[in-house]
Order: C-alpha cells, then structure tokens, then sequence
C-alpha cells in the first residue's frame, strides 16, 4: 500500500483462486478521516472509504488478472468510558459492494461471501484488540 499523505493511499491487491475460476484483482483508492466531535460525544469516530479506480502504474491492459471493483465503507465509533479496556467498547459498521469482474456463477460468489465475510469479522475484530491491549486508554 502508499499512502501519500496520513489520510489516503492507494493499493493494488491479488487474489488466487483455486480451481477454473480467473484470477482477479483490484486498484483502489482509500481513505480514512476522523469524524469532528458532535456535541455530547466524548469520543472521535472514524470513517475509512474503499473506491476502485485507475491508475497509470497499474493499467489493466497489462494484467492477466480479471479486474475486480469494490466499493467499501467502514465506520468505527467509540463506546464507554472507563480506567481499563474492559469498559470500552467500539461499534463498527461495514457495507461493501463487490463486483468480482467477468463471469462468476452467483451461487459460488453467495458461497464465498458466507465463507469469508464472518473470517473477515473475527480477524479486524481480533486485529483491534491485539492493536490496543497494551496500549493506555488515552480519555
């Protein structure tokens, strides 16, 4: 990944796939951004925002993979407050859009899905804990 500057970047990610399926990747740009405090709220939310595009280092045209596009959106907010970890939570909402490229039989992306969107949920859940667990609580 590169980011250019604290809030965006841009990345370019493979994936195999095993079996007759194309390979696929995909170009996008990302950018996170920490939400201004409203009133009441002790605690900042952050919003990170997935978009494919293109970019001149990484022309389709020279890939044997099949482009894939996603648009992806995940917002985090802080919950609770407390001496320890223990009294502090963080609420997560995810959406994510994801268009596989070419041809792909639904039934095999709706089995994907079901496979790997709870992997994808214990590990960002298992990554923010092992992040913060030595880490003081900063409120």
């Amino acid at each position: 990944k590169q980011w250019f500057n604290a809030e965006y970047g841009k990345q370019w990610y493979q994936r195999r796939v095993r079996g007759p399926a194309a390979q696929r990747d995909i170009v996008y740009a990302s950018h996170k951004q920490q939400l201004d405090i409203q009133s009441g709220e002790e605690h900042p939310s952050w919003i990170v925002c997935n978009v494919s595009c293109d970019h001149p280092s990484k022309p389709e045209s020279d890939s044997s993979y099949t482009r894939a596009s996603i648009e992806v959106v995940m917002f985090c907010q802080t919950i609770g407050k407390g001496p320890s970890r223990k009294d502090i939570k963080c609420k997560i909402v995810y959406s994510a859009s994801v268009n596989p490229g070419g041809w792909a039989p639904s039934a095999a992306v709706r089995a994907v899905s079901q496979r790997e969107y709870p992997k994808f949920l214990k590990k960002i859940s298992s990554f923010a804990v092992d992040h913060v667990k030595n880490s003081p609580v900063k409120f």
